[in-house]
């Protein structure tokens, strides 16, 4: 009896362990605040300001608030002249018209980790061009 006790022990012990190493190995940052730019040639002025903020973003989907990958998003939003909510590089984008002469239309993202607590919002402003 005093055996199987100990065993029970040490495996509670070894799965103590490792819970702790996992948990410590999944880190989050608590919270994300940065400005991205790029640019587009059909946008007036040329240049694209987006915001981007977190929260309890994990480190698997870090990437995803990412200048690189943020602009990557706008550069299609841009070039797709999304209308009505839709999925453009793993953000849900919601746009809204501010003004119809000349077109200016905020669009608003997110991004929410499937398997953490991971989300990500982007919010920037476009005034297409006049063609």
């Amino acid at each position: 009896m005093k055996r199987i006790s100990l065993i029970v022990a040490g495996a509670l012990a070894c799965l103590l362990i490792a819970s702790v190493g996992t948990a410590a190995a999944e880190s989050e940052i608590p919270s994300l605040h940065r400005t991205c730019t790029t640019s587009a040639t059909n946008v007036a002025g040329h240049k694209i300001k987006t915001k981007v903020t977190g929260k309890n973003v994990a480190s698997s989907q870090k990437r995803f608030a990412t200048c690189r990958y943020v602009n990557k998003t706008v550069r299609a939003v841009v070039k797709r002249e999304i209308e009505k909510p839709t999925i453009v590089e793993a953000f849900r984008i919601t746009p809204s018209i501010t003004s119809e002469a000349p077109l200016v239309v905020k669009y608003k993202g997110l991004f929410r980790g499937a398997d953490t607590a991971t989300e990500i919002r982007l919010s920037f402003k476009i005034e297409y061009a006049n063609n």
